[in-house]
């Protein structure tokens, strides 16, 4: 079972066509449930996955605590499972169970900080920007913060319009206090960083209808921002790179129903994700984090026809232990990155709890990273 939120946005479509075409490539049937983002319904739809003998499930949690619940199904079933992006603080898959094949995340931070450092040069490196983010107490929103707090560091002439107001990743929402911070700030406001492309494009609109013409980012690569960025009316957007994320969920279910294990480092993992642009080559040597792809070819790549992955490359079982390919930049998360990326505290941790020590065993660590960049030897967003 493929385990979504909604079908109102493209991030949400785009991760069903990769589920839908990875689970074609290694020959699995198809169940894509929508869960609107509600807990119970989500857990409802798991429990009859389970009873109806689901292969596995692939999806992400709507809220840190569900997780553990979630994964709980999963182990108690015996139905092997991805959970991605979102994970209750100081929890991990081996505190669940076998059947938790992995997790895996954006990482956040980075992607949030080369959006910013975008953002800063359009504006020359000086002025007021207006920062919208989105649902507080998120892991996503807490690590896009931290990035762009990071860049703003490195550029001591940008200030901040007031603080951060949430617009809880919605248009409406975004709409309503960009109308506020153009009251407070008017012409003062020289950029517009969104904490994801419907955030981005809510408060652009507002910004359109006063006549306010600046440098804007967002984040998720969604078609109505990259349609934005053809129209030179957003600068650049980080992708969210759903198909990947869906596709690469159904590959490690698949090696673990057919006999390949994870090695411990590789249970908790994050990505880097390109960023989407009109002319990559006006940002040599200035985003250094993540790759720089044309926002036409992207938009083309994955929102038009068959997305451009090999999915069985992804998959050890098809390919060989040699030979797999993820396709992209990941990397294995140590303690440090979970407190970084996730938002993870000290004085959070449960009484008792012991974090498995491969996450703090610099060699593991380090050797789990080389083999990723070992095997990452194609990227079709190139």
């Amino acid at each position: 079972m493929g385990s979504i939120a909604n079908r109102q946005n493209s991030y949400w479509l785009s991760w069903e066509k990769g589920y839908l075409e990875a689970c074609e490539a290694f020959g699995y049937k198809t169940n894509v449930q929508t869960n609107n983002g509600e807990v119970q319904t989500q857990q409802q739809q798991f429990d009859t996955a389970v009873s109806n003998n689901a292969d596995f499930i692939a999806g992400q949690t709507y809220t840190n605590a569900a997780a553990i619940t979630l994964a709980e199904t999963l182990v108690e079933s015996g139905t092997p499972g991805v959970l991605a992006v979102t994970i209750a603080d100081w929890y991990v898959p081996q505190d669940a169970g076998k059947e938790y094949v992995t997790f895996f995340t954006p990482h956040f931070v980075n992607h949030a900080y080369s959006a910013a450092k975008m953002l800063f040069e359009s504006m020359g490196g000086s002025g007021t920007f207006v920062h919208i983010e989105g649902n507080r107490g998120t892991a996503p929103n807490i690590g896009r913060n931290k990035g762009v707090d990071l860049a703003m560091q490195e550029y001591p002439d940008i200030e901040m319009a007031g603080e951060r107001q949430p617009g809880n990743w919605i248009r409406s929402d975004a709409r309503s206090v960009m109308s506020d911070k153009i009251s407070q700030f008017g012409d003062d406001i020289g950029g517009f960083f969104g904490q994801n492309d419907a955030v981005a494009l809510g408060g652009l609109t507002i910004l359109e209808e006063n006549d306010i013409d600046v440098p804007v980012v967002g984040i998720d690569a969604s078609e109505p921002g990259l349609a934005a960025i053809a129209e030179d009316r957003m600068t650049g957007t980080v992708s969210g790179m759903g198909p990947w994320q869906a596709g690469w969920s159904v590959a490690k279910c698949h090696d673990y129903i057919n006999g390949h294990t994870l090695s411990p480092a590789e249970k908790m993992m994050s990505f880097n994700a390109p960023v989407c642009v009109k002319n990559p080559d006006d940002w040599t040597g200035t985003i250094d984090r993540l790759p720089v792809v044309d926002a036409a070819d992207y938009n083309e790549a994955i929102f038009s026809g068959e997305t451009p992955y090999d999915w069985k490359k992804m998959s050890v079982v098809e390919s060989g232990e040699d030979a797999w390919d993820p396709q992209i930049d990941m990397q294995p998360m140590s303690l440090e990155d979970m407190k970084q990326v996730l938002d993870w505290k000290e004085g959070d941790k449960p009484n008792g709890y012991g974090l498995p020590g491969v996450y703090t065993d610099d060699a593991t660590q380090e050797e789990t990273t080389q083999l990723y960049s070992d095997q990452f030897q194609s990227n079709p967003l190139k």
